[in-house]
């Protein structure tokens, strides 16, 4: 439905308003002064009628010739016409003409009223003098002749009715300049009412768009009572609107914050199970954009039979379902805890499910090492204990009387003590090593590099020796880097006693070292160290460096190894905040890489 503004409706109803009572007052004004000249007129006439009349009345019974003239005369010189009427409506005389030709005057109201003995007036046409006419005419038979007839003075009105037309143009005039006043003043007092009405509104529009900063300018001189009351009220409204939006976005802010950074994977479907958000875990776990999946159908988006029954259990239910579930993404197995409950509104109707997804893959895999660790762990320790119990037996059950027999089976109890003492050793220097790493207690200090692998090679040297194998250095001699000399000189000897253990004789182990320029990323430091030995297969290599895993445990056993080395290295490349990688393959050796930041 179409509106008018607010200005078009007060404008025209005042104008119109004021028109109106100018018209009434004017009509009232005009009539009344119409009337007021009328009334003069009568009396002006009936007083002129009494002045003759005596003289009128002595002349109708002496003669009428004379009373003809003295009409006549009379007449022209008061500009009136006199009029003489017997009581039966003849005329006996007339100023202005012929009384014998004149008409029957019985049925004239004027007259009627004079013959019944009161002065009688009419204002009507006049056929015999074409115009208008006011008639006056009082009884003569009050005067001493007591002549039942009456006499009769009448002017014309046209002279009244210019004087009125000339009040009437007067008026109009007024009028019109009261009226174009009255419009100017109207719109000056409509503009002054709406102007503030406007700004309320355009205030009421940038509320709708959200702006809630620019108050309303309220000026209590220029505005009525009701308006600046309305236009307070508005800028409390707006002050609360933008407390509640500031605390709602805050509160968004925060909840979206959250939502985001969640390790726990969200999703949430409606009732149709179509996706209605899914944070950045979630998008990341199924190759998903956040934004490009809202509202598609989740059967569409997460290919999973458990999840999708998860789902549909929660909708028909309308109950929290707690289940397992395990996700393939390409070759790698996920392992999921997953917790559905229902969405409801707040009429308690329910609107969706809300999927939250723990991963549980890494967990698992603890939990698995932890596994492998104990039965590793166990295997190694009961290996040399067993070993040692069975020769301190067989000591005690008679060996000891065989020299040769009891001096070999304590060799072997001897070399089977050194191996527990080097497993233990190396267990409690690699839980040295996570406690120092989880305390930020590892102490690293600027040193020439080819000082710390020099140490390492002369510890490595005896047992190169034995197997006649060449150990080749290339590093600068000025070369400084920022580390803890001790650690990496372990990692370097478990390296090189590595390599050395697994080369063939008359081989050659190398170990490299350099500093790598990087722009836009920290300087590494790189230590390598290559071996001709047997090389180690693909599948290997992923777990190469976990606690007491053993490529082959035989093999392993006979090089006298713990199973630790490698994860001490590890270990120390992590406490440096860098890491070790391996590359090798079966019959060519292998070359395990320390990368260090600077």
């Amino acid at each position: 439905m179409k509106t008018k503004r607010l200005l078009w409706q007060l404008f025209p109803a005042n104008l119109l308003i004021t028109l109106g009572a100018l018209l009434v007052m004017t009509w009232f004004a005009a009539s009344t002064a119409r009337e007021l000249y009328f009334d003069q007129m009568r009396q002006g006439l009936e007083s002129r009628a009494h002045l003759i009349a005596h003289q009128v009345s002595s002349l109708v019974s002496a003669s009428p010739e004379k009373l003809q003239d003295f009409c006549r005369q009379a007449g022209r010189h008061s500009a009136t016409r006199i009029t003489v009427v017997a009581r039966d409506g003849t005329v006996l005389a007339d100023s202005s003409e012929d009384p014998a030709r004149m008409s029957n005057h019985a049925n004239r109201p004027e007259l009627q009223a004079a013959f019944a003995g009161k002065p009688g007036s009419s204002l009507r046409y006049s056929h015999t003098l074409g115009g208008n006419m006011l008639y006056v005419a009082i009884p003569l038979s009050a005067y001493p002749e007591k002549f039942p007839g009456a006499l009769r003075l009448s002017v014309a009105v046209s002279s009244i009715d210019r004087v009125i037309n000339s009040i009437y143009l007067k008026v109009a005039l007024g009028c019109s300049l009261v009226i174009f006043l009255a419009g100017i003043f109207t719109m000056v007092v409509s503009r002054r009412i709406v102007r503030p009405l406007e700004e309320m509104r355009r205030g009421a529009e940038r509320m709708v768009r959200g702006d809630t900063q620019h108050l309303l300018d309220v000026d209590s001189a220029s505005m009525s009572t009701e308006v600046y009351s309305l236009a307070m009220s508005l800028n409390r409204m707006a002050k609360q609107m933008r407390e509640r939006i500031n605390a709602a976005t805050l509160q968004h802010n925060e909840l979206e914050t959250v939502f985001a950074s969640m390790a726990e994977m969200v999703l949430a479907v409606d009732t149709g199970k179509r996706i209605i958000r899914l944070n950045r875990s979630a998008a990341a776990l199924f190759y998903l954009s956040p934004d490009d999946v809202k509202g598609k159908m989740l059967h569409g988006v997460v290919r999973n039979r458990d999840l999708h029954e998860l789902v549909d259990k929660v909708l028909a239910e309308g109950e929290p379902v707690e289940k397992d579930i395990v996700l393939f993404v390409g070759p790698d197995k996920i392992y999921l805890q997953t917790r559905a409950v229902p969405l409801q509104n707040e009429q308690k109707a329910p609107i969706g499910v809300l999927v939250v997804l723990n991963d549980l893959t890494r967990l698992r895999k603890l939990e698995n090492l932890r596994r492998d660790f104990v039965a590793n762990v166990s295997h190694e320790l009961k290996t040399p204990v067993t070993s040692i119990q069975g020769y301190v037996e067989t000591l005690l059950d008679g060996a000891l009387e065989e020299p040769d027999d009891a001096r070999r089976f304590l060799e072997i109890v001897a070399r089977q003590t050194a191996r527990l003492d080097a497993i233990i050793d190396d267990l409690l220097t690699l839980s040295r090593i996570e406690l120092n790493t989880d305390r930020d207690e590892i102490s690293m200090i600027r040193v020439r590099l080819k000082e710390t692998l020099d140490s390492a090679l002369l510890t490595c040297q005896a047992k190169a020796a034995e197997k006649k194998i060449n150990i080749r250095m290339e590093c600068d001699d000025n070369l400084f880097v920022k580390i803890n000399p001790n650690l990496i000189e372990q990692a370097v000897v478990n390296l090189l006693a590595n390599g050395i253990a697994y080369s063939p004789e008359h081989s050659t182990v190398a170990v490299t070292a350099a500093l790598v320029r990087q722009e836009e990323r920290k300087d590494r430091l790189l230590i390598s160290v290559e071996d001709q030995g047997i090389g180690i297969e693909k599948e290997h290599l992923e777990r190469l460096f976990e606690r007491f895993y053993r490529t082959d445990k035989a093999r392993s056993s006979a090089h006298g190894g713990t199973g630790l080395g490698l994860s001490i290295v590890k270990h120390i490349a992590v406490a440096h905040g860098g890491s070790v990688t391996v590359r090798s393959e079966p019959g060519k050796g292998s070359i395990f890489t320390i990368s260090i930041p600077q």
